[in-house]
């Protein structure tokens, strides 16, 4: 059962909650060696039209490992798509909507680049079979089954004179599963706090990025994509029972407006006290709720 959820377009209103506390080692102070804040941290990039912010949510550390997956996904295979949907971008510089490429030209490799509006580029996501560990399947085992696209420029792009060939900006699939274990922890934590024993903090701190992880990480496989809705991001937290572990389960829909894939993620593990609480607490009337969002009975 979903006991959060939340829909955002570009240049909504931002909505703040303020954690005062690292939300990913747990720290105070956003450095040792002085009394600066924490900083804040978006739960979908800004850059991505991300308007859910957690106040005083990031230490220095781990904003600057944060950072080094978060700008590689949003420079390269997310950095032509946002400009062509005109999402928001924090500031304006010289060159911001050109892109540089490998291509052949005149039958030599070189590296050109060219105005964003001008490539035929595309949102390219992959498609992942449910986490590992809510179906029983060996961790080991890859979950990839195939890829969605959403071309650019249909009508076709006018091309440099003599550009014979080009390519387009790579997915890095190591850091944008980090990308995704970082949205959907930051995400359950806003909406949980410490009701939650988090799975994800060791993923989204490593570096270099770690292999993919499918056991926590995963989506609905290729046949299931859904519809286009009216939001441009969309996140929801449930709570799921996999061979008596009870977790939590955060979906992600970017670009939902464009028909995207949804992913999900395992974020962590509901704590032992709470479910002894839940289990201890009297029958509720019918049509009242039990504050973790099940139905009473």
């Amino acid at each position: 059962m979903t006991i959060a959820s939340f829909s955002s377009n570009d240049r909504d209103p931002a909505v703040r909650i303020r954690l005062g506390r690292c939300v990913y080692c747990g720290s105070t102070r956003y450095r040792e060696k002085d009394d600066r804040r924490l900083g804040d941290e978006h739960v979908i990039p800004e850059s991505l039209g991300g308007n859910l912010i957690l106040e005083q949510a990031a230490c220095e550390g781990c904003e600057r490992k944060v950072n080094l997956f978060e700008q590689s996904i949003m420079k390269t295979v997310l950095y032509a798509p946002r400009v062509h949907l005109g999402i928001r971008r924090k500031k304006r510089k010289r060159g911001e909507d050109t892109i540089t490429l490998d291509a052949t030209v005149n039958g030599k490799e070189v590296k050109i680049s060219l105005p964003i509006k001008r490539v035929p580029l595309m949102l390219f996501f992959i498609m992942m079979d449910s986490p590992g560990v809510l179906i029983g399947r060996p961790a080991h085992i890859p979950s990839f089954n195939g890829a969605w696209v959403k071309p650019f420029l249909e009508d076709g792009p006018r091309m440099p004179q003599g550009l014979q060939g080009m390519a387009t900006p790579a997915l890095d699939t190591h850091k944008f599963m980090q990308f995704l274990a970082k949205i959907a922890h930051c995400y359950a934590v806003s909406a949980l706090g410490d009701e939650l024993i988090p799975l994800l903090p060791d993923i989204i701190l490593a570096d270099p990025a770690p292999p993919p992880n499918f056991n926590l990480i995963g989506g609905y496989g290729n046949s299931h994509t859904g519809d286009p809705t009216a939001s441009l991001h969309e996140l929801d937290l449930s709570w799921q029972s996999s061979y008596g572990v009870e977790y939590a389960i955060v979906r992600i829909r970017m670009f939902a407006k464009l028909g995207a894939p949804t992913y999900r993620v395992v974020v962590g593990q509901r704590p032992v006290r709470q479910l002894m609480e839940i289990e201890d607490e009297p029958p509720l009337h019918e049509g009242l709720h039990r504050r973790d969002g099940q139905a009473g009975v």
